[in-house]
């Protein structure tokens, strides 16, 4: 039995504010009973516990805000009772106050170790652990403080990371899905953020050809990515009627000039290949030099324009370039975070530490992507402090032209196809060329596949989002509309969907090179009302998908209460 003497004195003066609660653990009963009396003196609501095993069923149930920790007791002592109080605690900080009659240097050290974090030998001064006290108050408020703002930081950040990803996985639907032929050149995108500020769009020309933007905003992370979806929308919608393509860098460079602040800009590549694939345009503005491997060596593409969205308009002399190409050249086109990637030599970057070398071993009519990148892993030091893109383009003709099946035979011949996804499988419709190319089916058709791919995509999240999902448009029409629309998209696509869509395909030959297809999607929804469609005007921030839709096609019905849609695009 071991007593406070006659300084362990509680004072008399009358209680002060309330201070929390406090636990008295010691097998003395005399001495819970004196400390409990200062303690109650001082604020504080007291519970005792009289060995180890009572002290943590009273942490457990009392959840006090600091601990009076006697260390010599039956059973359980001190030393193993703070040390499963801590382990207990979590990320909280409850103050443990030793008071022990041993003052030996290791018992004292044995204290600290255990978890305590202060102690006061007995006898002691009720002054002196007053003292005590408040300093320990004071590193649990800042404690608790900490943890406070460490929390509502975690939750920030987290929603923050939650919503970039959503905005990042809209913003690459909405941008990449409306590519093509993106299985006839390979790229490569290694973003430095969440969000990349680089951009590889393409898309077919009226008259077979193909045309390749690559952008690189300033920066990088969703500020450099904000200028995507215009950008797509002009190149697209351009390239599909035919324009030329000093109209088209004209229209994106005025639509950025307008939209983007001074310091913001985007250097882009623009290719135009031929549908024989032997004639190449191309434009340069702030891009890092391309490069062309041919017969007669490697040829360099520098840039000898300005970015866009810096000047409006853009001079006059900076036009596309021509080049006359074989069937075997291969293009490399890259963004500036490949070449300026720090690599381990010396802290070089990796256009002086390794790309040059890997064009040296550049062998004509090969492929090099596969040694870029390895060599780019190699080297590398550490992760990417830009977005990286890199765009390898073989220019030869069959890459551009499809199936080698007789002219005649494609217009001479129809077919028809159809496709269900059901459930789990709705929200991963392939693209027309995934779906037809290995049938041979878009055979002659190559340069529409732009145009139907647009239209199939636009039917398809008509019927997935609106019949199978029964989604509200005018969700959008608040300031966080977008944003709670597609997140209510993903949590009705998370939890087991059950539904179907129908995608069927009617290709119908016309006489000489005239023809149509007959584009049918139907869903096991209630109904799309096709009037509130009608009701929508440019103001409102929805329904343009559909407007498209009815732009490109010679007509578009709604057939089954709204659960079917017939769309025909003709030429």
């Amino acid at each position: 039995m071991r007593t406070f003497n006659n300084q362990a004195q509680p004072d008399t003066a009358l209680p002060a504010a309330p201070r929390g609660k406090a636990l008295v653990v010691d097998d003395e009963p005399t001495n819970c009973r004196l400390l409990t009396q200062m303690l109650l003196r001082e604020g504080f609501h007291a519970v005792e516990a009289h060995n180890g095993e009572e002290a943590i069923a009273k942490f457990e149930a009392e959840h006090p805000d600091i601990i009076f920790m006697d260390v010599m007791m039956p059973g359980m002592d001190g030393f193993e009772a703070t040390r499963n109080i801590k382990s207990r605690s979590g990320g909280e900080f409850v103050p443990v106050i030793f008071l022990t009659a041993l003052r030996d240097e290791k018992s004292l050290i044995q204290c600290t170790e255990a978890g305590g974090d202060d102690f006061l030998s007995k006898p002691f001064s009720f002054g002196i652990l007053k003292a005590r006290i408040r300093a320990m108050e004071r590193v649990r408020d800042l404690q608790r403080a900490i943890a406070a703002k460490n929390e509502t930081l975690s939750t920030l950040i987290e929603k923050d990371q939650e919503e970039q990803k959503l905005a990042e996985r809209l913003l690459s639907r909405a941008v990449n899905t409306r590519n093509a032929a993106t299985g006839r050149y390979r790229y490569v995108q290694r973003p430095a953020a969440t969000f990349s500020g680089d951009l590889v769009l393409s898309q077919y020309l009226p008259d077979g050809g193909l045309r390749i933007l690559i952008a690189d905003f300033t920066g990088h992370g969703l500020a450099a990515a904000i200028g995507a979806m215009p950008v797509s929308d002009i190149f697209h919608t351009m390239t599909l009627k035919g324009v030329d393509d000093d109209r088209v860098l004209s229209e994106i460079n005025r639509k950025l000039y307008q939209l983007l602040p001074a310091d913001r800009f985007m250097a882009a590549w623009l290719i135009s290949i031929s549908h024989t694939g032997t004639t190449l345009r191309w434009w340069n503005g702030g891009m890092p030099t391309g490069w062309m491997q041919s017969r007669h060596g490697l040829n360099q593409l520098e840039s000898h324009s300005l970015p866009l969205g810096i000047m409006h308009p853009l001079p006059e002399q900076e036009h596309t370039n021509y080049l006359q190409v074989e069937p075997t050249d291969r293009l490399l086109l890259m963004s500036d975070g490949l070449l300026e990637t720090n690599t381990k030599i010396d802290g070089k970057m990796f256009e002086d530490a390794g790309f040059h070398q890997v064009l040296d071993r550049w062998n004509y009519g090969e492929p090099v992507m596969e040694s870029l990148i390895q060599a780019l892993d190699e080297l590398r030091s550490g992760d990417p402090l830009d977005d990286i893109t890199i765009v390898e383009i073989p220019l030869g003709s069959s890459g551009y032209t499809g199936s080698k099946i007789p002219k005649n035979a494609v217009y001479q011949s129809g077919w028809h196809w159809s496709i269900e996804l059901a459930d789990a499988r709705l929200d991963a419709l392939p693209s027309l060329e995934d779906l037809l190319g290995p049938m041979g089916l878009l055979a002659g058709l190559h340069n529409h596949v732009g145009a139907l791919q647009t239209i199939i995509t636009e039917l398809y999240t008509n019927a997935l989002e609106h019949g199978v999902l029964q989604l509200e448009s005018n969700m959008k029409s608040t300031p966080d509309g977008f944003e709670l629309y597609y997140r209510e998209r993903e949590r009705r696509l998370a939890v087991p969907t059950l539904g179907w869509i129908r995608l069927s395909l009617n290709y119908l030959p016309g006489s000489g090179p005239d023809g149509s297809i007959r584009i049918s999607v139907r869903d096991s929804g209630q109904g799309f009302d096709e009037q509130q469609l009608a009701q929508t005007d440019a103001s409102q921030p929805w329904g343009r998908g559909m407007k498209l839709v009815r732009d490109l096609c010679e007509s578009v019905r709604y057939s089954r209460g709204g659960t079917e849609v017939e769309a025909i695009y003709a030429w």
